[in-house]
């Protein structure tokens, strides 16, 4: 894995560990009110909005350190774009949120959300320079 590329995991490793940590104290995450209202509208109001933002919460801390540390990289990278698929979802379920006139223009919700293209590139670099774990020998 080239410099570039390990710098560019631990960074992102770096925000999502801080994202995360902002959900597990209420109020602090300016994304938690979207993503309450995201999970709720996906699992139909199954889970309770106090478990579904630490729910993420633990999600978004275990990408951001396993990025940090390199631990688990390609499982890290998988779970890390399972989220960010889930992120475009209120670009669907929610347009009031997300745009001031659909599909062009966005309000900053629906801008905090796009700028994850760019997060999706960078895994898919950092899973590109990550080296597969070799194969145990069969006995």
């Amino acid at each position: 894995m080239t410099k570039t590329i390990e710098l560019i995991r631990i960074s992102l490793g770096i925000i999502f560990l801080w994202y995360g940590i902002l959900k597990f104290f209420p109020n602090l995450s300016p994304a938690e009110v979207l993503a309450t209202k995201t999970i709720d509208i996906l699992f139909f109001g199954l889970i309770p909005e106090t478990l579904s933002i630490k729910l993420l919460a633990i999600w978004e801390v275990c990408i951001g350190l396993g990025f940090i540390f390199g631990v688990y990289t390609r499982f890290i990278v998988a779970i890390f774009l399972t989220h960010m698929l889930f992120t475009f979802t209120p670009l669907f379920l929610l347009p009031e949120l997300s745009f001031t006139q659909a599909p062009y223009a966005f309000t900053l919700v629906g801008q905090y959300i796009v700028k994850n293209i760019i997060f999706i590139l960078a895994g898919v670099l950092i899973y590109q320079n990550t080296k597969k774990a070799p194969k145990e020998a069969l006995i």
